[in-house]
């Protein structure tokens, strides 16, 4: 494996949910939070919840308003941004990302971050997680 011509490097481009967020919030949210409040909003229990939802997963899974808050929130008639809200505090760094960020600052690099994630997602992983307090992301 040969090492990255880091001394040709000014620029680095960062995923940010599974790069830089531990993957927890999301899949939590997505797999166990979403459902249960579904079920308990919609007034069906947590199995009639996952039957309804997982046709809509599939059929948008991939597609850019996978992404997207407003048409799951329209779509599921659900305040998504606020149902993300009360599971925010699982929001975190994976291990070892900020000492990451803050070598790539001491050397010197611009960070630019991407990602898919939805306007008000990003507000809120921003919002909860220390790397703007940590570096220069």
């Amino acid at each position: 494996m040969s090492l990255l011509p880091w001394h040709d490097i000014d620029t680095v481009l960062l995923d940010m949910d599974g790069t830089l967020l531990d993957l927890h919030f999301d899949n939590h949210f997505w797999l166990e939070h979403l459902p249960q409040r579904y079920a308990e909003l919609h007034g069906v229990s947590r199995a009639m919840a996952e039957l309804e939802l997982q046709p809509l997963f599939e059929r948008n899974a991939g597609q850019l308003q996978w992404y997207c808050l407003d048409f799951w929130s329209a779509e599921l008639k659900l305040p998504v941004r606020e149902l993300k809200l009360e599971t925010a505090h699982l929001i975190a760094l994976r291990p070892d990302a900020d000492t990451f960020l803050e070598a790539i600052k001491r050397a010197g690099k611009r960070v630019v971050l991407i990602t898919n994630a939805h306007r008000d997602s990003l507000s809120l992983k921003l919002e909860k997680s220390n790397w703007r307090r940590t570096s220069s992301v």
